[in-house]
């Protein structure tokens, strides 16, 4: 049974072979033999065009030489975008000061001269208003002729209205000379022609107050109440100022902030590029710091475009004795000063604001308006002289034996009145209930402005303590990463954990520069609350220290020598208690008095 199982193995195993023969010796090869295999000759193929080339093999990369990737940080290039053409800069480097912007506020801001125009509206109004009591002048002249009727006539005269007891004066002169029908021998005159004139006084209604009286003392309300209006939009402007003023001293040291971090991973990275070259350490290290490098460069850039867009920002406001905006340069930042610990005094400013003012004169209108409603309820009756003297000598066939030497003196009395006199009444009645809405309004602007200062003053002194908190916590945070890069030279470290420590210090940096920001911010806002705010008042900045200069841009790494122990063996200073906020005193109410 084995010699049978060896003998169908070798036939099986031999049947590749003879059909590998067969195929060779179709394609031109030889048998195992070496003898030669009759193969007939093809067809001749028909002509035909040239085949294309096959397209050349795909090259392969050399998997045995890998390349390192290109991990070169491209540098920073600087904005062009504030060196275009026509802009204004202003490249001084004395420091910019919260009082120059105030100034230029109130002597060139376009948005305040606008407001400013109130006064001459409202002096146009009052002399529209005093157009009531204008001398009238009168004059005419006819002439009749040819006709049956040969006459000339003139006539001039004059009118005016007193702003005193509703009194109305008139006079003229006039001429008539010729022929007269019958019906209008009153037109002729003697030869020196007739003077005549007149009185009218109102003995009730008008007496004390009419139309023409109320429109003047409205108007002239209304030239004080331009005041109140200027002073409002004033405030607004220049508050809105500071605010802007402490955002663009505030984004320069952001930009310091980030330069900074962005110089100790570059200084950093010709530490570790010695250690990759020395092979301590695996290139990994280098390229996961100069990837922080990049990332720091884009917040620089991040920080470069804040300084842009504030400087643009406070152009609206910082401008030059021709009005034109300037551009702040970086020469001009300085850093942003110290809070300073606000006491209770600021709190008890005077409180002149112009919303006290504004509703006071609109009070007062309504009660022009009130008086003159109350005078149109009473009577009609006005008192008139008239008379009229003729000069000169003349005739006609009417006059007495004296001709025309008339001398006439005509006294008269008018009433008129409503009888439901509905309309007087009823505006009378809209008076009444627009006062009571006006005084409701005038106790809640006390309210709010109240209200106001509080909360202004309230987020001043918490400004100041969490200023306190901020500061403690960069210089705690500056600390550990002083020691992280202490324990990173020492091999301790690694790249992750500095920048973890570097990271959390910046954002401390960030923190405590807008507490600044922020403390001053509320200053302003109280200031322009109590109407202090304004290039005269410095307000706690003359407590604050001086500035010591423009924000460093790039400071060296913070480097600590080799015996130096830096960690939480060193001394700390404990961080600040909290304190309570101060006590917010209420104000009294005061009703300001009405005018």
């Amino acid at each position: 049974m084995a010699a049978g199982c060896v003998v169908a193995w070798l036939l099986v195993a031999g049947q590749p072979s003879r059909a590998q023969d067969s195929i060779l010796g179709l394609i031109g090869g030889t048998t195992p033999f070496g003898a030669p295999v009759d193969v007939p000759a093809p067809a001749p193929l028909a002509a035909a065009e040239p085949l294309p080339p096959p397209p050349a093999a795909p090259q392969r990369p050399d998997m045995t030489a890998p390349q390192r990737p290109d991990t070169t940080v491209p540098p920073l290039v600087p904005s062009p975008a504030l060196q275009v053409p026509g802009l204004a800069r202003d490249t001084r480097p004395e420091p910019l000061t919260l009082a120059e912007v105030l100034l230029s506020v109130l002597m060139h801001y376009p948005l305040l001269q606008a407001v400013e125009r109130e006064r001459g509206i409202a002096a146009g109004r009052l002399t529209t208003a005093m157009g009531a009591f204008d001398t009238n002048v009168n004059m005419a002249g006819n002439s009749l002729a040819p006709g049956t009727y040969e006459n000339y006539r003139s006539d001039f005269g004059l009118s005016q209205q007193f702003m005193f007891g509703g009194m109305r004066a008139f006079g003229g002169y006039r001429t008539g000379f010729g022929d007269f029908p019958t019906y209008n021998l009153a037109q002729k005159t003697a030869d020196a022609g007739e003077f005549r004139g007149g009185l009218t006084m109102p003995l009730a209604r008008d007496r004390e107050i009419d139309r023409a009286r109320a429109t003047r003392a409205q108007a002239q309300l209304d030239v004080a109440l331009a005041e109140p209006t200027i002073e409002r939009s004033r405030l607004d402007y220049m508050r809105s100022a500071a605010r802007t003023y402490w955002a663009w001293m505030g984004s320069g040291e952001r930009y310091a902030a980030g330069e900074r971090l962005a110089v100790l991973a570059i200084e950093r990275d010709k530490q570790i590029e010695l250690k990759v070259d020395g092979g301590v350490i695996a290139n990994i290290e280098r390229v996961d710091n100069q990837q922080n490098i990049a990332l720091r460069n884009g917040i620089v850039i991040q920080a470069d475009r804040a300084v842009q867009q504030a400087a643009i920002d406070l152009s609206l406001y910082h401008r030059d004795p021709s009005g034109r905006p300037l551009l702040a340069g970086r020469p001009r930042m300085r850093l942003v000063p110290t809070p300073v610990k606000p006491t209770i005094e600021l709190y008890q400013q005077s409180l002149s604001r112009p919303e006290f003012q504004r509703l006071a004169l609109q009070r007062e209108k309504l009660l022009v308006e009130r008086r003159l409603q109350a005078n149109q309820v009473l009577p009609g009756i006005d008192g008139q002289l008239v008379g009229n003297q003729d000069a000169g000598y003349g005739k006609s066939p009417l006059s007495g034996p004296n001709g025309l030497d008339r001398q006439v003196l005509q006294a008269s009395l008018v009433f008129q009145m409503p009888a439901q006199r509905r309309d007087a009444r009823g505006k009378l009645q809209t008076l009444e209930s627009q006062l009571m809405q006006i005084d409701r309004q005038i106790s809640y602007a006390q309210d709010q402005v109240r209200a106001e200062v509080q909360d202004s003053f309230s987020m001043l002194e918490r400004a100041y303590e969490f200023h306190r908190q901020a500061l403690k916590r960069e210089e705690l945070a500056s600390l550990v990463a002083s020691a992280e890069r202490e324990q990173l030279r020492l091999g301790r470290s690694d790249i992750l954990r500095v920048t973890l420590r570097e990271q959390a210090k910046f954002e401390a940096d960030i923190l405590e520069i807008a507490a600044r920001q922020e403390f001053w911010r509320a200053e302003s806002d109280l200031r322009a609350a109590d109407t202090s705010l304004g290039p005269e008042s410095p307000g706690l900045l003359k407590d604050a220290p001086p500035s010591p200069g423009p924000p460093s841009p790039a400071s060296p790494p913070e480097l600590v020598p080799p015996g130096k122990r830096v960690g939480p063996a060193a001394p700390l200073n404990p961080v600040p208690p909290v304190n309570p906020a101060a006590p917010v005193q209420v104000l009294p109410r005061v009703i300001p008095e009405a005018g």
